[in-house]
């Protein structure tokens, strides 16, 4: 935690969390990594104040984060790799004759995000350091944008990203990836800036876990049948407001 913390003072990431959270939150920033500096992550998933149902999740305020490392590359993501883009998710819903591209079918991104768009959370494709900060902590933390998530990223990355989520006050359930995540700051720091030519993976029981998280989450009826892009972040569209686009 202290060296990942150490390396990005004297990057942009580090001076804007300064900037965005430290200096506006003092308070919340020292609480957030005294919380995190007592919490166990060798776990398969790590909980924030979220001690609750997966009942307790969806709507508005929720959203379930996803590294762009989980996309595709044989055959290569339709949406490219290193944006937060997913052509499969922002043109939804498709119709019944609609084909679901080779790469698409094999894409945890694809899965997760369905099933976040039944429980009527946002969805976000997780690229930098610096694209979460102004997208998710700095926003929950300002405005309370969001209050609980649900995120799949490398293991390495799980206590700062603990201290941004404590610090917004947002309840987590983090999955870590099993296979080719970042294991140290170097390798952490090129996928950061887009360099990752491994693809990621989630184990099989924890994928197994978030689609069961998800699915026990799911509203009745579905509030949302397809997602808007506001900046980066995919939230749910209503079925009239998805009419009138």
């Amino acid at each position: 935690m202290w060296s990942f913390c150490l390396h990005s003072l004297v990057r942009e990431y580090g001076w804007q969390f300064f900037r965005r959270v430290v200096l506006p939150h003092p308070v919340k920033t020292v609480q957030a990594v005294w919380a995190s500096g007592a919490l166990d992550f060798s776990g398969e998933m790590t909980a924030l104040g979220a001690e609750g149902t997966p009942q307790s999740f969806g709507g508005a305020r929720s959203l379930v984060g996803v590294g762009f490392c989980l996309k595709p590359l044989d055959p290569p993501c339709p949406s490219g790799r290193f944006n937060h883009d997913c052509r499969f998710l922002e043109s939804l819903p498709h119709s019944e004759t609609t084909d679901v591209p080779a790469a698409c079918r094999q894409c945890a991104i694809r899965e997760i995000g369905t099933l976040a768009l039944r429980a009527g959370a946002a969805v976000y494709v997780m690229t930098s350091a610096k694209d979460i900060l102004l997208d998710v902590f700095a926003p929950a933390l300002d405005e309370g944008r969001f209050t609980a998530g649900l995120f799949a990223l490398c293991r390495y990355s799980l206590r700062p990203f603990a201290v941004g989520l404590l610090a917004g006050g947002v309840r987590g359930w983090m999955f870590p990836f099993e296979q080719g995540d970042c294991r140290d700051y170097k390798t952490w720091l090129k996928a950061d800036r887009g360099t990752k030519e491994e693809r990621t993976e989630i184990n099989p029981p924890n994928r197994s876990a978030i689609r069961e998280f998800l699915r026990a989450a799911a509203q009745e009826p579905p509030p949302a049948v397809g997602f808007e892009k506001r900046g980066n972040v995919l939230f749910p569209l209503a079925a009239a407001e998805s009419a009138l686009r």
